[in-house]
């Protein structure tokens, strides 16, 4: 609730948003629950964009749900009622529209519309999930010049005076900083986006949380084994805990008793982190999306600090030299940490997490001279 009262703050400010947090947090889940309790005022509408592979198709999409918020404004009634029935729009639903115009400039319609409305009337939010997978998709086809296009227009979107009725909120399963980078050579196509990060649960948070899921539960969990499910976890996001519970369960099914202990705590953890497909996704997702020059920078950095514990300032610019790093080296820590792999404590860094920290130690071991 904190998180989405931060998005709608800078929403109501005018701000477009750009929700940086890491994978597997809640983010989707964030953006439908603001999408099906709207404030007054506001219509916003969530969509995936993930499949979009062109860029005609991108821009349908974002018209689509334009037209979509539209139907249920109750200012500009007459405007948009002529607009529907001058582009034969015949059906309207959560999930589409049926227009019988052919051959529509979606980009030009969109451009041509939002200006007509009333800047005292509502305003239309889009929620857009997973936008830099459209983007880095179409740089992988040898469409960079559209993507390009793509950002221009959403940031034309974004700051032209004639658009003010229509916002943003961004968010995907890796930084858009990644791509926005690889695909434009900076990242200043978005620096007008108002970042908010995500943060964990807090101590009392994550009891409340694994009190409120085993409610009904076989097995329970007093106060000594919820410390312990917490020291093991140390990152309190939903997912890790949810890991824990479900592993912990499964092995009580096998053994047929309820009642757990410490020891079977920690089988738990060991048996999570020995299924690479728990997270296998972090690692694909960044040898995915970055340069393979700049995923063997990173791979050294994470790889050193899943062995050593953690990695200093010092050591992180040496490794920066041996890669041509050393301009740009505090770039990529700020991108690990903004996507939940990593985190400063006392002019070092270490992993988040003690599952990935462990995933990446069992899968990229180091030659010992």
């Amino acid at each position: 609730e904190v998180f989405e009262n931060e998005v709608w703050k800078e929403i109501e400010k005018g701000n477009n948003v750009l929700i940086a947090a890491p994978r597997r947090v809640g983010k989707t889940s964030v953006m439908k629950y603001m999408t099906e309790n709207p404030k007054e005022n506001y219509k916003l509408i969530f969509r995936n964009v993930q499949g979009i592979d062109d860029e005609k198709r991108f821009y349908k999409t974002i018209y689509e749900l334009i037209i979509i918020c539209l139907s249920k404004f109750k200012k500009n009634k007459t405007l948009i009622q002529n607009y529907l029935t001058k582009m034969r729009i015949s059906e309207i639903t959560t999930s589409g529209i049926k227009i019988e115009t052919k051959d529509i400039d979606y980009l030009g319609e969109i451009n041509s519309l939002i200006p007509q409305l009333d800047q005292d009337g509502e305003n239309i939010i889009l929620l857009i999930d997973e936008l830099p997978e459209v983007l880095h998709n179409l740089y992988l086809k040898d469409q960079k010049e559209t993507a390009l296009n793509i950002l221009k227009n959403l940031r034309h979107w974004r700051q032209e005076d004639g658009f003010r009725k229509i916002q943003f909120v961004l968010a995907g399963s890796i930084g858009i900083h990644y791509v926005v980078k690889t695909i434009a050579g900076r990242s200043s196509d978005i620096n007008d986006l108002y970042k908010i990060t995500y943060q964990p649960l807090d101590e009392s948070e994550v009891s409340d949380y694994i009190s409120t899921v085993t409610k009904n539960a076989s097995v329970q969990y007093d106060e000594d084994k919820i410390l312990h499910i917490k020291n093991k976890i140390q990152y309190f996001v939903p997912y890790f805990i949810n890991l824990m519970l479900d592993e912990i369960d499964k092995a009580a099914i096998k053994r047929n008793d309820p009642k757990i202990t410490i020891e079977h705590i920690d089988e738990a953890f060991n048996a999570i982190i020995k299924n690479n497909d728990n997270f296998s996704d972090w690692k694909k997702r960044l040898t995915d999306y970055l340069p393979k020059e700049d995923f063997s920078f990173i791979n050294e950095i994470l790889t050193q600090i899943s062995h050593k514990d953690q990695i200093s300032i010092q050591n992180i610019y040496d490794i920066a030299v041996k890669h041509n790093k050393e301009t740009d080296y505090m770039d990529f820590i700020k991108d690990l940490e903004q996507d939940g792999y990593i985190v400063e404590s006392s002019q070092s860094y270490t992993f988040i997490s003690p599952f990935l920290k462990e995933y990446w130690k069992r899968n990229n071991p180091i030659h010992n001279a």
